[in-house]
């Protein structure tokens, strides 16, 4: 009765969000035409198939006055994954004016026709799903014959939730080699901050981290799995949107921001390039 009584919440503050944020995109933008300009990046003409291709991202919710930072989440979908989006969803009802989203890097031996129907939520939330191979290997230490395996396999399973062909890579503890990363064919994201939160420090700590460290343009790795992690998330979106910051997925930022990502190369930040 408790799961059935979460998903029910989770899914009406799905809705109100979806509601609410139409009627503010058509506020918001008739309010701040000029500035909302600013966010609008043309992709390439034509498309450049070096780069990673941000044409259809979204970025209509973002604030102009707003610095981005990216949250990313290893090892999903997992355990906590629903708490987490119930925790942004009550954020983004309560601030429409600075909806917060994610990049969430799935693994696909956790990918099941449960935690797809978690990840098909996650994606009505505006959130962007990415790929962190299927079993979490180390592919310094991977044969170049399965590479197929960890990740042609792991992009397939996503295509099925949000209709993509690609996504974003992370690489699981950041090693990658050169032959990898010419196979997956996508830019590969690391990232600024790490949280350390999968070493079962406090909520304090994992909150700390990252308000001692951010700065627009940064990359902030957490995982799922950990609930001191979600706790700390309850702090860090309305503080950091005090501070000035909105909290976005790695495509919007990088779209936002005007970072032209090249498929194959490793990136640890986007910041603003104009």
């Amino acid at each position: 009765m408790q799961k059935l009584l979460f998903h029910s919440f989770l899914f009406t503050l799905c809705a109100s969000l979806c509601l609410s944020a139409c009627q503010q995109t058509h506020a918001y933008s008739s309010e701040t035409s000029e500035l909302s300009q600013e966010l609008i990046v043309e992709p390439t003409q034509p498309s450049d198939p070096t780069l990673w291709d941000v044409s259809s991202t979204d970025i209509s919710q973002l604030a102009p006055d707003k610095k981005y930072v990216a949250f990313s989440f290893d090892d999903a979908p997992g355990k906590t994954l629903e708490n987490i989006l119930a925790v942004f969803a009550d954020f983004n009802e309560n601030n429409p004016d600075c909806v917060a989203t994610a990049t969430l890097f799935c693994n696909g031996r956790l990918i099941n026709a449960t935690s797809s129907h978690v990840l098909s939520m996650a994606t009505l939330l505006g959130w962007e799903l990415g790929n962190h191979t299927y079993s979490h290997c180390d592919l310094a230490l991977l044969p170049d014959e399965r590479l197929p395996e960890e990740i042609t396999t792991v992009d397939e399973q996503l295509c099925a939730v949000d209709g993509k062909e690609k996504h974003l890579f992370r690489a699981p503890y950041g090693r990658i080699t050169q032959e990898a990363k010419d196979f997956v064919g996508v830019p590969v994201l690391n990232w600024t901050i790490d949280t350390l939160d999968w070493t079962g420090i406090p909520a304090e700590e994992i909150y700390n981290e990252v308000m001692s460290k951010v700065y627009q343009g940064a990359i902030v790795l957490f995982h799922d799995g950990y609930a001191q992690t979600v706790r700390a998330l309850k702090r860090l979106l309305p503080d950091l949107k005090k501070s000035g910051y909105q909290i976005v997925g790695i495509s919007q930022m990088a779209k936002a921001h005007g970072c032209q990502l090249k498929n194959g190369t490793e990136y640890i930040r986007c910041r603003p390039q104009n």
